[in-house]
């Protein structure tokens, strides 16, 4: 049996418009697993990236519960859940969120110096993600002066310094081309097989298929949950999605 990650029970998000509270996210109860890659589908505005944001603690629901293992991160103040949030989640956001007067090194051993005191072991760890992900020799650099895929890269470091129990990742191929695109899904895919939980909001079907779980949400409800038989190929894996998704609206 599959160690539970994360959960949600009964989860709402109303957001405010005038005098008129619009539901977005409309009782949800998810359970996400430890080891898995899954991936949160929709179309605009189904609720996909509220969703991720829900669930990791950087929004507050309106009602409901999320437990990420034993801990209520649905009573936590902000206090707590920027604690929790450093050691227990890695963030991957569409539009990179890197520091622009910090280098790629510095902008990785941000949230590391946050945890940890001795700079010396985290600056060699850092170092070597950076070796794993193509990017050492860009130490220095600032984002402005390196490509896209190039700063998606040096986020993915980032959110993985402090070894997270999970990495969420919010459409994080979005602004890139598809050779970047496909460097970053690789990436992601081997941090998987190495046993790193992922969370990933994509509308792309090819970036869908590097999941074992796929959730489609419409109006803010999970309308559909696919799962991957484990011994299928890239291919077998693109013709079930699209089979799946034949008469959904996304």
């Amino acid at each position: 049996m599959q160690e539970v990650i994360i959960q949600s029970k009964d989860l709402c998000k109303n957001y405010k418009t005038g005098k008129t509270n619009v539901p977005v996210i409309n009782s949800i109860n998810l359970t996400l697993y430890k080891g898995d890659f899954t991936v949160i589908m929709g179309s605009s505005g189904s609720g996909k990236s509220t969703l991720l944001y829900l669930l990791s603690g950087l929004e507050t629901p309106s009602s409901g519960e999320i437990w990420l293992e034993e801990k209520p991160v649905h009573s936590m103040d902000e206090k707590l859940m920027t604690l929790l949030r450093r050691e227990y989640i890695g963030f991957v956001f569409q539009d990179f969120n890197l520091v622009p007067n910090l280098t790629f090194l510095e902008n990785i051993l941000v949230p590391a110096y946050l945890v940890k005191n001795d700079r010396k072991a985290l600056k060699a760890q850092a170092l070597e993600l950076m070796r794993k992900m193509d990017i050492l020799e860009l130490t220095d650099r600032l984002p402005s002066e390196v490509s896209g895929g190039q700063q998606q890269r040096c986020s993915m470091a980032r959110a993985v310094i402090n070894n997270p129990k999970v990495i969420m990742a919010d459409e994080p191929t979005g602004n890139l081309n598809s050779s970047s695109s496909e460097a970053v899904l690789d990436i992601l895919t081997d941090l998987n097989q190495q046993g790193q939980s992922i969370v990933m909001v994509t509308h792309e079907i090819k970036s869908a298929c590097r999941a074992n779980r796929v959730i489609f949400l419409k109006d803010g409800q999970i309308e559909d949950d696919l799962r991957f038989a484990t011994d299928l190929d890239f291919e077998q894996k693109e013709s079930e999605m699209l089979h799946w998704l034949a008469g959904k609206d996304w």
